[in-house]
């Protein structure tokens, strides 16, 4: 079965593509949970397609290129999560087709095939986290479309274009998800090995990673919003305040397909015979690029089994010496029926009802099933805490979307300057209904009885309406 994907005829790509969408879209629409991390990406959009500015009157640490797509889809279809998983699906098999499009266009392998796209594919279907639009899948998209323009060999004055335009591409992967932006020692370590002239080539990098974000500043310098800009986007994600979202034990568990099939791939590579150069120079670029994506993993706050999507191009690379080596074909064969097998089991355990037998707790990854009153259906809301499920039948108002940045006001009720932004806040847009989680609703009414003291308690606990 392997060895009918080691060869590069368009047949083997047509089936490599039923196979994805086989295993990836039934639980598509058999409908998986909503998920925080989707509501929140939704409401963004909706918010900016309603005119809001990000970071100006959208406190959200999302980045601006992301927050764009969002806003896209929010005004072609509104919220939908079905157009997001299937937007997330295109995504992931764009990016598993074009890395293995330029890994046969460069001869990076003695033989040419489809390995890598089926290992990438695979392993980004062992759960439905993969299934969510997150900024980090839209930023890897960006990052993988680099990779042609990272390993140019160039040449003096010859193939400068192609060295801004690779870091041109690392540019709009941070502006995806800043974190991103470590894949510009990748970048460095490709030119090291790749250029005549190191530190010139290595400055129009910087230089086309520079760019973008030129652009965007001079936008929010011009629009009042720089200082917004800088505190929601360049300096949030750097807090290095790490949670898992799973059980430890049960993260482990879920990572255990790609651990194993990373482990004996790099184990492999032990035994390669004698190559050429630049395919060398290439396993040591990817050696680097997983380095710097294992790195990147410990950035985000809150870890779970869709941030290693960022280790699926290494897992894809150095996959393909394990199912090249000189095995016998049988074993190779076993080794991905047991790969595919994982990955059914994983993904389908909850539709199969083996839920007990491989557990995977992922509820705090969901949309919490909330009974809302129903006059608040349809309704503009605030809810001061980090409960979204609130907002799922309903809008949000005012600027507070994520409750930790929001603490810049909330957080310093003593302040003067904190009290009057909440109050010039207010004052352009005003809720329906608070439900205060928070416990602020008191201090808020002596501080600013203007603003709160129009709402009143309803008979639902800690939510409060206003009343005129």
């Amino acid at each position: 079965m392997i060895s009918y994907f080691r060869s590069i005829l368009p047949s083997r790509l047509f089936l490599l593509i039923l196979l994805f969408l086989a295993i990836r879209i039934p639980l598509v629409f058999l409908g998986v949970p909503a998920t925080v991390s989707e509501l929140l990406y939704m409401l963004v959009g909706e918010r900016m397609a309603d005119g809001f500015a990000m970071y100006r009157d959208i406190y959200d640490s999302t980045g601006p290129l992301s927050a764009f797509f969002y806003w896209t889809i929010d005004v072609a279809a509104g919220r939908s999560y079905l157009t997001y998983r299937l937007t997330a699906t295109f995504l992931l098999l764009l990016q598993a087709v074009f890395f293995n499009v330029t890994l046969n266009r460069y001869q990076v392998y003695a033989g040419k095939g489809y390995i890598p796209a089926l290992l990438y594919l695979l392993m980004g279907s062992i759960t439905f986290e993969f299934d969510m639009l997150t900024p980090l899948l839209i930023g890897n998209t960006f990052i993988i479309f680099s990779l042609p323009y990272i390993i140019t060999i160039s040449r003096e004055g010859l193939d400068n274009n192609r060295l801004f335009v690779g870091g041109f591409m690392v540019g709009l992967a941070a502006l995806c998800y800043l974190p991103l932006a470590l894949f510009l020692l990748v970048a460095a370590f490709g030119v090291v090995l790749f250029s005549s002239n190191t530190f010139r080539s290595f400055l129009l990098m910087l230089c086309g990673f520079a760019f973008p974000y030129a652009l965007l500043v001079t936008y929010y310098l011009y629009t009042n919003t720089a200082s917004y800009f800088l505190e929601m986007h360049l300096l949030q994600p750097w807090q290095f305040q790490i949670s898992t979202l799973l059980p430890p034990a049960h993260l482990a568990k879920a990572l255990l397909l790609p651990g194993l099939l990373l482990l004996l791939s790099l184990i492999s590579t032990t035994s390669l015979p004698q190559r050429l150069v630049f395919q060398d120079k290439f396993q040591q670029l990817m050696t680097v690029w997983l380095l710097v994506s294992a790195v990147l993993v410990f950035t985000r706050q809150e870890i779970s089994v869709g941030t290693f999507l960022v280790m699926l191009p290494p897992i894809a690379y150095f996959g393909e010496f394990l199912f090249a080596s000189r095995t016998k074909k049988w074993i190779l064969n076993l080794y991905f029926f047991l790969l595919l097998g994982g990955v059914l089991l994983l993904r389908y355990r909850e539709p199969l009802g083996i839920n007990r037998l491989v557990q995977v707790d992922d509820s705090r990854l969901l949309l919490p099933q909330r009974q809302q009153p129903e006059m608040m259906t349809g309704s503009t809301v605030l809810v001061l805490g980090d409960d979204y499920s609130y907002y799922e039948q309903n809008k949000p108002a005012t600027p507070y979307l994520n409750w930790e940045l929001s603490q810049r006001h909330f957080g310093r009720l003593d302040e003067y300057q904190a009290v009057y932004e909440l109050y010039l806040n207010f004052r352009q847009e005003s809720p329906a209904y608070i439900v205060d989680q928070a416990g602020l609703m008191p201090q808020l009414k002596h501080k600013l009885p203007s603003v709160f003291g129009v709402y009143a308690p309803t008979q639902t606990a800690a939510v409060y309406r206003k009343s005129r």
